[in-house]
């Protein structure tokens, strides 16, 4: 089984051998109003979250559950577990963008294997509302945009929307 990037959803991610534009953080990091008091850091995603169930993208066939750890100092490991309890290991590095809302991110997988993937995320308390697409190697998905908001992916079967993915802080 192969899961091209833990963080990047692709169509049949995991193999055998509504989209929501009105998250915003006003300026105590809570949902609501508009992004002018945006304070979205990157200390905003640091820590351990936890995707599963009704959660996980709904690109993300085969797997129960994702856990990923972000770390202060730019880099995340993270593992998905398979419906048939297979565990499978990622790491990487990131950066982030906090100068929109949602913010920009760039996950640089080194580990099992080397993908990019580029997209959005923003803290809502102890949520992270997640949406990212792989770009390298091309799979012909276009990322979503802070402009275009969750539910932006587009690409090959992708439906506005299926691709978000939602943590919660453990």
């Amino acid at each position: 089984m192969i899961l091209a990037l833990f963080l990047a959803c692709v169509p049949d991610d995991v193999k055998d051998s509504t989209p929501n534009d009105s998250l915003s953080t006003d300026s105590q990091g809570t949902t609501g109003g508009d992004d002018t008091g945006n304070t979205n850091t990157e200390q905003n995603i640091v820590g351990d979250w936890l995707s599963e169930g009704d959660n996980l993208s709904g690109l993300f066939n085969g797997v129960s559950k994702v856990e990923a750890h972000f770390e202060a100092n730019l880099s995340y490991t993270a593992s998905a577990t398979a419906t048939n309890g297979a565990v499978y290991d990622f790491a990487g590095s990131y950066t982030v963008d906090t100068s929109t809302l949602p913010c920009g991110i760039t996950a640089s997988q080194t580990s099992p294997n080397i993908t990019t993937a580029v997209g959005i995320w923003q803290v809502d308390g102890n949520t992270l509302h997640y949406e990212v697409a792989q770009t390298s190697p091309d799979q012909g998905f276009s990322p979503p945009t802070p402009e275009g908001g969750f539910g932006s992916t587009s690409g090959p079967n992708v439906d506005p929307g299926v691709n978000i993915q939602t943590y919660v802080r453990m």
